[in-house]
């Protein structure tokens, strides 16, 4: 490639990133990436499944969303200068395009001996320039967007091999899962984010006892057993013992008494068991 022709493609790609934004390129990552890529999960679990259960625990196909962030950011191997973020963002996209159109030619940013765990070769993928720079800006913001994430409370479930993970978790760690359907556009379900599920005394007792994980219903579908029961309320709470089972489903919104209160009542169902 000349100078003419790699400063003419800089100049494209500048414009087309100035229409990119974090939230596009979750989109796109969710359509285009997810059926390998999965999403976040915490450190020590990724730790757990690759070097105590040799990729058994979770059976990841390809790195998730905060490795790759991770490799693509803040390795040794990371790409661009971060002091000049348009300039990285440019680069950061042409390594998405060449890598995405031909992954075994380009890098592999993580160690090999975390490639040697995914037995799926990557399929070949070409997108366009906006998608690209759609995609570069989820990578770049994604941090920040996620700052609380080594800490996080709440599983984003993104397919139905999510929930059968978080049930295995679940069984291994003698804990109830919640699973709590939402939609984005639901009112009801930000205030009990924000009311409830935001406060100390209601973290400290998810954190003790259960592990609780959000389904997006505009975006997935859930198992069988429970569309069943489901009432086509947001937000609705599932509560799932270790061995799989329904305990127990709330639909609707709770005060923090209240929602204190079924946590506890499903704590004692699970105690007679």
């Amino acid at each position: 490639m000349n100078l003419k022709t790699s400063l003419l493609l800089a100049t494209l790609l500048s414009i087309t990133s100035l229409y990119a934004s974090y939230e596009n390129g979750k989109q796109i990552f969710k359509e285009k990436c997810s059926s390998c890529h999965s999403g976040y999960i915490p450190i020590n679990r990724l730790k757990e499944n690759f070097f105590q259960k040799n990729n058994q625990l979770l059976h990841l196909k390809a790195p998730t969303i905060n490795m790759l962030v991770y490799a693509i950011m803040k390795s040794s191997k990371k790409i661009g200068d971060p002091s000049d973020l348009q300039m990285r963002q440019i680069e950061i996209e042409e390594y998405l395009r060449d890598h995405l159109k031909d992954p075994k030619s380009t890098d592999r940013l993580l160690s090999p001996k975390i490639y040697n765990f995914f037995k799926i070769e990557a399929p070949s993928m070409e997108l366009s320039n906006l998608e690209l720079s759609n995609l570069a800006q989820y990578i770049m913001e994604y941090s920040k967007h996620h700052k609380s994430k080594k800490e996080q409370l709440k599983h984003h479930i993104s397919n139905s091999l999510d929930i059968k993970n978080l049930q295995e978790e679940a069984k291994r760690r003698d804990k109830i899962l919640i699973i709590e359907v939402s939609s984005p556009h639901c009112h009801y379900c930000k205030k009990m984010d924000r009311e409830v599920l935001s406060k100390p005394d209601v973290i400290k007792e998810l954190q003790n006892n259960f592990i609780l994980a959000e389904v997006n219903i505009e975006q997935i579908k859930l198992p069988k057993k429970l569309d069943r029961v489901y009432q086509h309320i947001t937000p609705s709470f599932f509560f799932i013992s270790k061995d799989g089972k329904i305990l127990s489903s709330y639909p609707g919104s709770w005060t923090k008494s209240d929602f204190l209160s079924i946590l506890q009542e499903n704590l004692n169902k699970k105690d007679k068991k």
